[in-house]
């Protein structure tokens, strides 16, 4: 924890849930419940700071019935470069109407899977009943991106060269990222907890099983 500070309601060591190892992190609330970093975007431009592999583990405490449908976010991706007025903030990892997608805060609102109607394929919210899930994703500086769930792609989250491959919604600009966030965040009022499990960065793929 020594490379995290804590947001919103502070999220704790916890013994009674791990990946592996004697402990994790565990997030808690109604609104917000992220640890954060800056310590690996310390670079000046996107060919450096928009240029790595993530990876972590999370097991959610959410049973199938009380998955919500308003917008929520597990992780996010922010820094400078949004266009004037806009936050340029890239939840990397959220969704809205229980399903996973990604979402850029730019002029408007830009979502990788339709707001409308979600895919059937697209992953739902994760489930305690689903155990500990591998999440990895995958920032270029051309503004591509890329996601997956236990080594597997989610199309639906793909991102190519700015433009959304499902959605086609722009996404261009990303921030120059300077920081990242994971752990919870909710724009209703469902209480939520989970854990979280061996946080990594770095240029390369750090596959699943490392």
């Amino acid at each position: 924890m020594s490379d995290f500070t804590l947001e919103g309601t502070l999220p704790v060591v916890d013994t009674t849930q791990f990946y592996r190892g004697s402990k994790s992190v565990k997030f808690s609330g109604a609104a917000m419940s992220y640890i954060t970093t800056t310590k690996p975007f310390m670079g000046t431009s996107k060919a450096t700071n928009n240029n790595f592999w993530g990876r972590y583990f999370i097991l959610d405490a959410w049973t199938a019935a009380m998955i919500p449908t308003s917008h929520a976010v597990y992780g996010t991706l922010g820094g400078s470069g949004a266009p004037a007025g806009a936050d340029g903030l890239f939840h990397f990892v959220g969704g809205s109407r229980g399903k996973l997608q990604a979402e850029i805060r730019n002029t408007g609102d830009s979502y990788t899977d339709s707001m409308a109607s979600p895919a059937a394929t697209t992953p739902s919210f994760p489930v305690m009943t689903d155990g500990w899930q591998c999440w990895e994703f995958h920032v270029q500086p051309d503004d591509s991106y890329d996601f997956y769930i236990n080594g597997a792609i989610v199309d639906s989250m793909t991102i190519v060269a700015g433009k959304a491959k499902k959605s086609g919604a722009s996404f261009s600009p990303l921030p120059m990222i300077m920081k990242m966030q994971i752990g919870w965040q909710y724009f209703g009022s469902a209480m939520n907890s989970g854990w979280i499990d061996e946080v990594a960065i770095g240029p390369d793929r750090i596959p699943c099983g490392s």
